[in-house]
């Protein structure tokens, strides 16, 4: 039985061909990159600035550039102002980790250091578990709320959604966080 080696340049042939095919490739993904990157980032402001609407009605909301923000998730704060200009409460947009990576939320807080509403704006947690802290039920339990939360199994009011704890836990967290870094803000 005779053995027959590769020849060298077959060999030199796949690598070159494999390296035209990878650089192909890198260019229509970062084509593609290009092409969408305005348009995303459009749409992820809007639905942004749409949540900010609906966890506190204001008429112009301003960023805060200093605040202090012990827990690391807290990614900005703004005000929230009337037609007057008057100061109706902050809303803070905030990004703990969930059981399948980071839930982008934005949270509102009145004046007295209460919830006023929550909105999830996007998030990867396991569908028809923790995709359920999308449910107005679940997020609800928030509203009215102030100071140091904590869920149902930790002792807390807040009813954890079934099988998605780890995703309850860290939707409280980042209200924890909201509440915490606004109690020390002042008008």
């Amino acid at each position: 039985m005779t053995e027959t080696a590769k020849k060298p340049a077959s060999m030199a042939r796949l690598v070159i061909v494999l390296f035209v095919v990878t650089a192909v490739v890198a260019l229509l993904l970062g084509f593609v990159d290009y092409i969408t990157r305005d348009k995303i980032a459009a749409n992820i402001k809007e639905k942004t600035d749409a949540a900010m609407s609906a966890v506190l009605a204001a008429d112009n909301y301003t960023a805060v550039e200093t605040y202090t923000d012990t827990s690391g998730l807290v990614t900005s704060v703004y005000t929230a102002a009337d037609a007057s200009g008057n100061v109706i409460g902050y809303v803070s947009e905030v990004s703990p980790s969930g059981f399948g990576g980071a839930i982008n939320m934005v949270v509102g807080v009145d004046l007295n250091g209460a919830v006023t509403g929550i909105s999830i704006v996007k998030m990867t947690e396991t569908s028809g578990l923790g995709a359920n802290a999308f449910n107005t039920s679940f997020r609800e339990q928030y509203i009215g709320k102030s100071g140091t939360l904590a869920v149902d199994k930790d002792g807390g009011e807040i009813v954890a959604l079934t099988g998605a704890t780890v995703t309850s836990r860290a939707v409280t967290n980042g209200v924890n966080a909201v509440l915490a870094t606004v109690a020390g803000l002042s008008v």
